[in-house]
């Protein structure tokens, strides 16, 4: 399974966005608590309430309004560009979404191509693990029930994605026509921080597909279990390679299922690079992201550049 973006095909950009957080942080259910409290003080002493009351609310603003915008803060912050996110499975629960709907804007979000929960199962990993409440997602719709998309989307998107300063994005599609729009956008957001992932393509042995196929876009292909390049995954620009066959995850209804494709390749690439990027912030170094994921690349001697790029990553 493999969406195909349209380049062709022109809708004009929807300038509203639909942002829902399905997550309350304990940090503002303390802070709701204090002000029913507040209300309590002021029904039993008027004037005394209320002068607590700017006292109690200054000191609430300070401590735990702080301490809740140093939590988003701390979040890893990935954004899912795809078909949508089925967010209500049990699977996601402690996971913090935010999402807009470019497809159908304004209408909540459902997953009915059953390739963007899938791919965000793969992402955030059976359990949870290792992300627990440290992970937010920002479920981006622009894939339609068969898989077709805009550029124009893409291109909104991405833009969205900078405006919320996230640490990934997550591309599990592609086409094969160049578009120097897209490539602006894409490179102001790889300056201003972001780690694009971008599955390289199931053009059996031909070309990468862009947005994979540019430069700081990670490409990502697909091998099978005997580290072999999967017949159906692209050659040329390739990054790194992981496995892209019979890949466990979730679909659309919650069930388990196993998947193939480098869609499904790159989804679990971000998986590995978001355990990554938390021992990066930790570290001080100046070399960027991308230089340090090579300290974690492991390669075989029959692994040609083209078809497995720099190899794979392996973590202890």
């Amino acid at each position: 399974m493999y969406p195909n973006l349209r380049p062709w095909r022109v809708i004009p950009n929807e300038s509203s966005y639909q942002q829902n957080r399905t997550r309350r942080t304990g940090n503002q259910t303390r802070f709701i608590n204090i002000y029913r409290f507040l209300a309590t003080v002021n029904a039993i002493n008027k004037e005394f309430g209320v002068f607590l009351s700017l006292i109690i609310f200054f000191l609430c603003f300070f401590t735990f309004g702080q301490l809740a915008i140093k939590s988003d803060n701390h979040y890893i912050k990935v954004a899912v560009l795809d078909s949508g996110i089925n967010k209500e499975l049990d699977f996601f629960q402690g996971v913090v979404f935010e999402e807009v709907n470019l497809i159908h804007p304004g209408e909540k979000i459902v997953d009915d191509f059953n390739h963007g929960t899938p791919v965000a199962g793969i992402i955030v990993g059976e359990g949870n693990a290792p992300f627990g409440r440290n992970l937010k997602i920002y479920d981006i719709k622009l894939l339609d029930e068969k898989g077709n998309g805009t550029i124009d989307h893409l291109i909104e998107a991405i833009n969205w994605c900078i405006d919320k300063k996230v640490d990934f994005v997550n591309i599990s599609f592609g086409f094969q026509t160049p578009h120097a729009e897209l490539e602006s956008i894409i490179n102001k957001a790889l300056e201003q921080g972001i780690t694009i992932v971008a599955a390289a393509g199931n053009t059996y042995g031909l070309a990468t597909d862009y947005p994979a196929k540019l430069d700081g876009v990670l490409s990502i292909g697909s091998i099978n279990e005997q580290n072999k390049r999967s017949s159906f995954s692209a050659i040329g620009k390739i990054d790194y390679v992981f496995n892209g066959e019979d890949v466990q995850s979730i679909n659309h209804h919650g069930q388990a299922s196993d998947f193939t494709g480098t869609s499904f390749a790159a989804a679990y690439a971000t998986h590995l690079f978001i355990q990554l990027k938390e021992t990066y912030k930790e570290v001080e170094t100046k070399e960027n992201f991308n230089a340090f994921l090579q300290q974690y690349t492991v390669t075989k001697d029959f692994w040609h550049e083209a078809e497995y790029g720099k190899g794979t990553i392996f973590i202890q």
